[in-house]
């Protein structure tokens, strides 16, 4: 007996009896230094005093459950400590032996819990932030969109500049997969608007290469197949012998010199006439139905 004394004094678990009435009966000295209250305190109440409320009913079911014969259960619960914070405890009681109590033993599992919670807890702010990142990358996506959209816009404008007439003035660099997006913009265009002429104005660009110039060529003739006109205007000198140089078949290709040439050539070819507002004393050019202009 001497040594069970001795082991039920100086072992790290809980040690504890309780009987029906729902009082701690023995208690070794584990319990004061986890909750802090003297052993004659926690006898000195029902245990369920000290229980978390929201702890309270499973734990009165847990000990009913053991009074009726059950042999083992563990379960988990939440006693308050002295300072007014709570422990968590791990329980493991047996069925009432014959002298009528009930024999547990619990474990100061508060450390653990915590630790479980900052987790979870890291867990959830982990989700957070995840969900939070995909929003801004999609959110950022279509803003990159949007942008592209724009420049792509702003790199290929078609204007409408009459009945019938629509041009694409082309500034800075074209490159092959410039070019096969002006194409593409250029045919919606037409087949929209039913344009008899699409004019092409390069007097914003400074070079071409082969596959570009061949898109070039290729707009002309698809514009064709439209059943509209295809007229390029403003090639530069440059631009101009680069074409010499590599040999492009530009036959049959209408080429003028300026823009301002090009609306001319359409609007002669439709049978509009080009006259001088004098009323107004300026030189603002209104268009007026005529029949083909002579000479």
């Amino acid at each position: 007996m001497a040594d069970f004394d001795r082991f039920f004094q100086v072992t790290l678990e809980m040690l504890a009896t309780a009987n029906r009435d729902g009082y701690f009966v023995d208690l070794n000295p584990m319990w004061t230094r986890v909750l802090g209250y003297s052993l004659d305190e926690l006898r000195s109440q029902p245990f369920v005093e000290f229980v978390h409320p929201d702890d309270v009913e499973p734990t009165i079911a847990v000990a009913a459950t053991l009074f009726t014969g059950v042999e083992l259960v563990t379960f988990e619960n939440r006693y308050r400590h002295r300072d007014g914070g709570y422990r968590w405890l791990s329980w493991t009681s047996a069925a009432p032996g014959p002298d009528g109590l009930l024999y547990a033993c619990a474990r100061d599992i508060t450390t653990y819990k915590e630790a479980l919670a900052e987790r979870e807890q890291a867990l959830a702010l982990s989700s957070q932030f995840e969900s939070d990142y995909r929003r801004v990358e999609e959110e950022l996506r279509q803003r990159v969109e949007a942008q592209q959209d724009a420049i792509h816009s702003m790199s290929t404008p078609i204007i409408q500049v009459w009945d019938d007439i629509v041009t694409m003035p082309v500034v800075g660099l074209v490159d092959s997969v410039r070019a096969a997006d002006m194409k593409n913009s250029l045919l919606e265009t037409v087949a929209r608007t039913s344009a008899k002429f699409a004019i092409v104005d390069l007097t914003g660009v400074d070079t071409v290469d082969t596959a570009t110039a061949d898109h070039l060529l290729k707009v002309m003739r698809a514009v064709g197949l439209l059943g509209a006109r295809c007229v390029i205007t403003g090639i530069q000198p440059s631009v101009a012998q680069i074409i010499v140089a590599l040999g492009l078949d530009m036959h049959g290709v209408i080429t003028l010199r300026s823009l301002r040439e090009g609306l001319k050539y359409c609007m002669r070819t439709m049978g509009l006439r080009v006259v001088k507002n004098e009323a107004a004393g300026t030189t603002l050019a209104a268009i007026a139905a005529a029949g083909p202009e002579n000479g």
